[in-house]
């Protein structure tokens, strides 16, 4: 009886401190995310940014000038 009490007070203690390992893990995982979103957050602002530059730009260009009798298109 007493091996028994012993074996369970053992797996508890093996139990929490795995708990706590896993707490911290999971809070270093939280970090980790936080920071991950902030950094998404601004990379999706500056490639905004981009686009709204770019179709600026593209504003500015002057329109494709197509030579007489026929219907040639710009090549991408």
């Amino acid at each position: 009886m007493l091996d028994d009490l012993d074996n369970l007070t053992a797996k508890i203690k093996e139990i929490a401190a795995m708990v706590k390992v896993l707490r911290a893990e999971n809070q270093q995982l939280r970090a980790q995310l936080v920071a991950a979103s902030s950094e998404l957050e601004s990379m999706n602002s500056r490639v905004d940014e981009a686009t709204r530059r770019l179709d600026a730009l593209l504003q500015r260009l002057p329109d494709p000038i197509k030579p007489a009798g026929s219907s040639a298109q710009w090549k991408t």
